[in-house]
């Protein structure tokens, strides 16, 4: 991995850091519009009349919002019209250069395993520590070259 790439890998794994704290926080079943509304006292009606809608449209949103249907512009104004601001974030499940990593010995052994099987047809088998040293070497060039090739 260049430089560059690896700078956007730090700089990625930074900006999603603090939302990784947030990833087993659930949502209130109706949907956190409805509960800031609720929490500040605002009717349907009200916020209906600040985005020039009919209140029965703030319902089907809201529903929409509860089902994981809403669209993100959407979801976007009715919090802008509640005076919050939607946060939204894709946080993988573990470091990126963990995945990178793991996606890497994926590739390796599937590019090892016919040279291997061919070898021990021939009765030329490699040891089980020239076998992880030769998986090690393809895995570090892996990770050095075009990350893209990772997951053709």
């Amino acid at each position: 991995m260049d430089d560059k790439d690896h700078l956007r890998l730090q700089q990625i794994e930074e900006a999603i850091a603090s939302f990784r704290a947030l990833v087993d926080t659930q949502p209130p079943r109706r949907g956190w519009i409805r509960a800031i509304q609720q929490a500040l006292g605002v009717t349907n009606r009200r916020l209906a009349k600040r985005l020039h809608l009919k209140p029965q449209t703030i319902e089907d949103m809201q529903e929409h919002e509860a089902k994981e249907t809403i669209k993100l512009q959407t979801l976007r104004k009715l919090a802008q019209a509640l005076d919050c601001r939607l946060v939204y974030a894709v946080v993988p499940n573990k470091p990126l250069e963990e995945m990178r990593l793991e996606q890497a010995r994926k590739v390796a052994r599937r590019q090892l395993k016919p040279v291997a099987h061919s070898m021990s047809l021939e009765a030329q088998g490699v040891s089980d520590a020239d076998q992880k040293s030769e998986l090690d070497r393809l895995v570090q060039k892996l990770l050095a070259g075009n990350p893209r090739k990772l997951w053709k």
